[in-house]
């Protein structure tokens, strides 16, 4: 008996864990849009600095409003567009396989591995995976290029 309870709690553990836990906070900070908060936003890596395509990474974005998955999804492309970042017409379509809608104090996370492996949790729940190494730069420039829409969020971000 003893031992089941041991392996529930493992198996209850690995399902549950923080998709961050093995990772150290880069930097930090939030979205705002006119008088709202929309999210915090948290970005890791491994070694606690800011390099560029140096996986693991994560990006952990908990929402302080209430966002459709359709909202999610067209703020997502038009920021692909906006930033001309090339992107591949099958992420939107795999993004809206895997995404739910957010409602206050949801935490959406994407953890990229050292393959470049690009695995979204939804409130520390594994939702699936894009395995195109390109989707990772491609949605992680959305806040951390040069020419984000919130210079200063990034800045944030990269720990400066």
């Amino acid at each position: 008996m003893k031992k089941l309870c041991c392996l529930l709690l493992l198996l209850a553990s690995s399902v549950f864990a923080s998709p961050v836990s093995d990772l150290a906070l880069v930097g930090q900070g939030k979205m705002s849009w006119l008088f709202w908060d929309l999210y915090q936003a948290r970005f890791y890596s491994e070694s606690g600095r800011y390099r560029p395509e140096d996986y693991p990474q994560a990006l952990s974005l908990r929402y302080q409003r209430n966002i459709d998955k359709e909202d999610l999804l067209a703020a997502t492309v038009k920021e692909w567009q906006r930033l001309g970042v090339s992107w591949k017409q099958e992420w939107p379509q795999q993004l809206e396989q895997l995404w739910p809608s957010v409602r206050t104090n949801d935490e959406l996370v994407l953890r990229v591995d050292n393959n470049g492996i690009s695995r979204f949790y939804f409130n520390w729940r594994l939702l699936g995976s894009i395995d195109d190494p390109d989707f990772a730069q491609a949605f992680l420039a959305i806040w951390l290029s040069a020419d984000s829409r919130d210079p200063q969020l990034t800045r944030q971000l990269k720990g400066g």
